[in-house]
């Protein structure tokens, strides 16, 4: 099944929906970040949401969610777009000793940031807590709480022991509540995204044409006002980074500088690795030397 991005609306129900299967996408990150099953696990399924978030938005914009735990995980990052880029992080990559300790892994408290941008310049920002120490929970609730737009979030993924390709499938949905809909029925709705049925139709792969129906109909229940979906297609989910060389002079920039005379007086170049998609940028002393003496805004 080839990776797939969705949005659209029940007819008759004023629900907003997303879908997505986004497994190349995030094998792409797992893979980059060298990931433990447990981190895999974890970025995986935020990957995917993100992807789920950043549909709804207008054109050009963008959504960076960052997770940030007070247990032996620490941050997770997301940056995805509405043309269907998406790009994450996890620190730190092997979290197998703490999966089996729910506390350990996530600790007491936490907070989500969410900002969403527009050509590079913030249009809306918000912060709220993760008490749910889950990933996609925490960004529905976000929605939820901070947007004040009742969200539902699910999202499976599943895995093989392929080391190139360890992602089997990821997929995921998100449902949001218009206006004019009735909360009570759109938590019924959300409420049917942790039944076993639904689940299970998510957690597997078909190259049936009617499987994206077969899960909303599962989804919706036994709604009588639901008359089908209307949806259209977005572009598909693609691992891509938008690191450059120009990008990491603002790193150069961010160096104290006594540590700046150091490597001047080393004449050593200096190495910077993009924590999104690891690639390595190499600057020779006269390139940070330009870099520190250029404003940010240039």
């Amino acid at each position: 099944m080839n990776d797939l991005l969705y949005k659209g609306h029940f007819k008759g129900l004023d629900i907003a929906f997303t879908y997505t299967v986004a497994t190349a996408a995030v094998n792409e990150s797992v893979v980059r970040h060298d990931c433990d099953p447990a981190a895999a696990h974890v970025l995986g399924r935020a990957t995917a949401a993100g992807l789920l978030a950043a549909a709804l938005l207008p054109e050009q914009r963008r959504l960076n969610a960052c997770w940030k735990y007070e247990g032996g995980l620490k941050t997770v990052v997301v940056d995805a777009g509405n043309d269907g880029t998406v790009r994450s992080l996890i620190s730190p990559n092997h979290l197998q000793d703490l999966e089996d300790a729910h506390e350990g892994l996530y600790g007491e408290k936490g907070q989500l940031q969410v900002i969403t941008t527009e050509n590079g310049r913030i249009v809306n920002s918000g912060t709220t807590p993760i008490p749910l120490h889950d990933a996609v929970n925490d960004l529905a609730y976000h929605f939820s709480i901070s947007d004040q737009v009742e969200t539902g979030m699910s999202v499976m993924i599943g895995f093989e022991p392929d080391p190139e390709k360890p992602v089997a499938l990821c997929q995921g949905w998100m449902i949001q509540a218009l206006p004019n809909t009735d909360l009570e029925r759109f938590e019924r709705i959300r409420y049917h995204m942790g039944d076993f049925g639904f689940r299970d139709l998510l957690g597997h792969e078909s190259a049936a044409d009617s499987y994206f129906e077969q899960i909303a109909k599962v989804l919706v229940g036994q709604e009588p006002d639901y008359k089908g979906v209307h949806m259209e297609a977005c572009p598909p989910p693609k691992f891509k980074c938008t690191c450059s060389r120009e990008k990491m002079y603002a790193v150069l920039r961010s160096i104290p500088i006594p540590d700046r005379m150091t490597m001047v007086k080393r004449k050593e170049p200096v190495g910077i690795n993009c924590q999104f998609c690891s690639k390595h940028y190499k600057m020779t002393i006269n390139e940070c030397i330009v870099a520190w003496n250029q404003k940010p805004a240039q």
